[in-house]
């Protein structure tokens, strides 16, 4: 079963706050791409630096009274942001066909708000939740995508949310000329003194 909403397995997951961590994790890949975009760039410090900005993004968020329903839960590399009451990660991968499936375990901090949940329902649906950023390309440009999911226990997605917005960025960037600028001709100031002896 895939619910249409994440807000049907979770109050905290509104489309107000889902809208707003997507568009600020896509302005934040698309200024680490085009950080990234030079001739000495790897997939390796592409994908870092995509991930780290994301890592950086959170804790500026938890910092800003503007979301005060954001708190960063956990600051190790597995980050986890706690909207509302719910726990969410953060992955660089394919949602559809996730590479790095060892993000889909729960890390301690899940596991804990698990069991505190199973203690209070009856019922857990979801076990965790992603929000996956994802680069399709399309014509010379790599289009970053958001897709949250939330998987059961057996890390089988039942829920998927598509934000809407994606950001087209060139696939590389352009390099430009070096411009020779001369170097400027330095002459000493005159000071006044200088100034009325020579208009005697």
């Amino acid at each position: 079963m895939v619910a249409n909403h994440p807000v049907d397995f979770s109050t905290d997951l509104t489309e107000e706050r889902l809208n707003i961590v997507c568009n600020l994790c896509l302005d934040a890949i698309a200024d680490s791409l085009i950080d990234s975009s030079s001739i000495y760039d790897t997939p390796w410090t592409k994908g870092c630096l995509a991930y780290g900005r994301l890592q950086g993004l959170v804790i500026h968020m938890a910092k800003s009274r503007d979301y005060e329903w954001i708190v960063l839960a956990n600051k190790t590399m597995d980050f986890t942001a706690r909207i509302g009451s719910t726990l969410v990660q953060f992955v660089v991968d394919d949602p559809y066909n996730p590479k790095k499936t060892h993000r889909l375990h729960t890390n301690s901090v899940e596991n804990m708000q698990l069991s505190l949940d199973f203690e209070s329902k009856a019922r857990v649906d979801v076990a965790t939740w992603r929000v996956f950023i994802t680069f399709d390309k399309h014509d010379q440009q790599v289009q970053p995508s958001a897709v949250l999911v939330g998987f059961d226990f057996n890390q089988n997605p039942i829920c998927f949310w598509n934000y809407e917005d994606t950001i087209p960025m060139p696939v590389a960037a352009e390099l430009t000329n070096v411009v020779e600028i001369p170097e400027p001709q330095l002459a000493r100031k005159q000071n006044r003194d200088d100034e009325v002896n020579e208009t005697r």
